[in-house]
């Protein structure tokens, strides 16, 4: 669940190999380069891909055998519609509390 690795690392990873370095240094120069380039947006979709994941784990009752939940961040980003936040439905949420409760 750590959104850093979900996404964010994978981005900039990316986008840093882009660049030729020669050596630690150049690596460490270009990776700062790309961090501050980097735009902020692309870590607000990381953030809601995280939600996503965290639903479909509830889903799983703490699992990891679920799929990552692909919303179309960029096309809703486009249209103006890209949610703030996701939600949980209660009807999980009560279901997840029962479970918890009968685990302990």
């Amino acid at each position: 669940m750590n959104c850093l690795d979900l996404g964010f690392f994978a981005s900039l990873q990316s986008m840093t190999d882009r660049r030729v370095s020669r050596n630690i240094d150049e690596l460490i120069q270009n990776v700062q380069l790309e961090f501050d380039e980097h735009r902020p947006e692309i870590l607000y979709r990381v953030f809601l891909t995280l939600q996503g994941c965290m639903t479909e784990v509830t889903k799983a009752r703490g699992g990891n055998k679920y799929r990552i939940p692909h919303m179309r961040k960029e096309k809703l980003e486009a249209l103006g519609m890209l949610p703030k936040a996701l939600s949980c439905d209660r009807e999980l949420y009560e279901s997840c509390i029962e479970f918890l409760a009968a685990q302990s």
